[in-house]
Parts: C-alpha cells; sequence; structure tokens
C-alpha cells in the first residue's frame, strides 16, 4: 500500500469511541489531531466541527473565534449535505451558525444567520424526536431573542425568516429550565434569568444571575457569561 493510504485510514479500522471520549472530555485538540487523519465521511466530519466548537471557546480574539466557527460551521454543513439522516451532523451546524448569529456585527446579518440556525435545529429535532440538554437550550434561546425582538427587529426578522413563531418567555423558560434539570450549564443559567427579567420578575432573575456571577469561568466563553450576568446584575 501507498504511505498515502496508511495515512489516511477508512472508518473501518478507526476508533471513533475514542475520539468521542476526548470530545466528551472537551479535549478538542487532541480530538481534531485525530480527526484530522481521517477520511473526510459524514461521521468524521461532523465530529471535526464540534472539535474546532470546543476549540474556539478558548480563543479571546472575536475576529479569531468567527473564522474557527466559519469553518466548524462549513465542516457540519459538509456532513449534513454528505448523509442527511444524520442528526448530529445537524446539531453540530445549529450549534456553530447559532454562535455565529451570536456575535453578528448588525442586525439583517444576525437574522440571517438565526434563520439558518433555525434550519438546522428543526432538521435536528425532526431526525431525532427526544432533544438532549443542547437541543433544549438551543430551542429556549431561539424563543427568548424571538420574544425579546422590538417592532422594528421583528419586523425585518419577519422579512428574512418568512415567518415568525409566536414565541414567549413563557415557551423559553420551558425549554431552558428542562435543559437545567439535565445539566445547570453557565448559559442556561444565564438565559433563564434573562427570561426572567423578560417577564418582569425580577427575584427569580436575580436568583439565577447570582448562581452564573458566583461561578468560575473555565474558558473564555465562560468569562464573557458570568460578566454578562454581573452587569446584568448590577442593573437590577
Amino acid at each position: 500500500g501507498s504511505p498515502l493510504l496508511l495515512r489516511l485510514p477508512t472508518m473501518e479500522n478507526v476508533n471513533l469511541e475514542s475520539v468521542d471520549q476526548m470530545l466528551d472530555n472537551y479535549n478538542g485538540q487532541e480530538a481534531y489531531e485525530a480527526l484530522s487523519k481521517m477520511e473526510r465521511t459524514s461521521e468524521v466530519e461532523w465530529r471535526l466541527a464540534n472539535a474546532i466548537y470546543i476549540l474556539t471557546n478558548d480563543i479571546n480574539d472575536p475576529k479569531e473565534r468567527r473564522n474557527k466557527l466559519t469553518q466548524g460551521f462549513e465542516l457540519a454543513k459538509s456532513a449534513f449535505e454528505k448523509d442527511p439522516t444524520n442528526a448530529e451532523a445537524a446539531k453540530q451546524a445549529a450549534i456553530l451558525v447559532g454562535s455565529l448569529s451570536e456575535s453578528a456585527s448588525n442586525t439583517l446579518e444576525q437574522m440571517k444567520l438565526g434563520a439558518q440556525f433555525k434550519k438546522y435545529l428543526d432538521l435536528t429535532m425532526d431526525l431525532d424526536p427526544e432533544p438532549d440538554m443542547v437541543v433544549l437550550h438551543m430551542r429556549g434561546r431561539f424563543s427568548f431573542k424571538v420574544a425579546s425582538l422590538g417592532f422594528l427587529e421583528r419586523t425585518m426578522a419577519c422579512k428574512v425568516l418568512k415567518s415568525l413563531p409566536p414565541c414567549t418567555y413563557d415557551d423559553a423558560l420551558k425549554d431552558l429550565l428542562a435543559a437545567e434539570k439535565i445539566f445547570p450549564a453557565l448559559d442556561t443559567l444565564l438565559f433563564i434569568g434573562k427570561a426572567y427579567l423578560g417577564k418582569g420578575e425580577t427575584d427569580k432573575a436575580r436568583e439565577y444571575l447570582k448562581r452564573v456571577a458566583e461561578e468560575e469561568g473555565v474558558d473564555a466563553v465562560d468569562e464573557e457569561t458570568i460578566n454578562d450576568a454581573k452587569k446584568l446584575l448590577e442593573d437590577l
């Protein structure tokens, strides 16, 4: 066999389980290096996208983070195109484009990326009707975004998204609180606090925001989440 074939092992003789353990343990770099040596199947590409997403959480520079998120999104999209029945590929695409929309430079770009996010989120739920913590968080966050749109933003969103679901803060809370039950992630707690703020329930909002503000962050994204909670608490 040629050296090239040795460098590109097929799916049959590669243990993706060990890669999944790396991803579960948030070892993005290790997983990325292992996956980079493999043939680009749908199963490999969505895992590469996941590894890149993990790595972006440690990047402080916004431009560099966006570039990496875009790279990950392209891989997840490609994984889904190769296998349109792959719920994990759709989920990674939703996670990555959702992160891109959060840091978009203007409202129109945010709306366009939000439309892509909704598309992949819906595909994920169609393929896997039992939502996990991540899907519940994303759906709750989307409901929160829609519920908190002002009149002009809502008008623009209706044009971009064609139709806008009538989401409320209660819709957001239903999913976010269900996600919290599975695992109380910092960004989930933050958005629960924000949703209670949106409803005018400041005591409940304060309770959740304090939980976030008192945590120790493990990466750049955590620090941003904690700072966000602290700012909101100052205004209460």
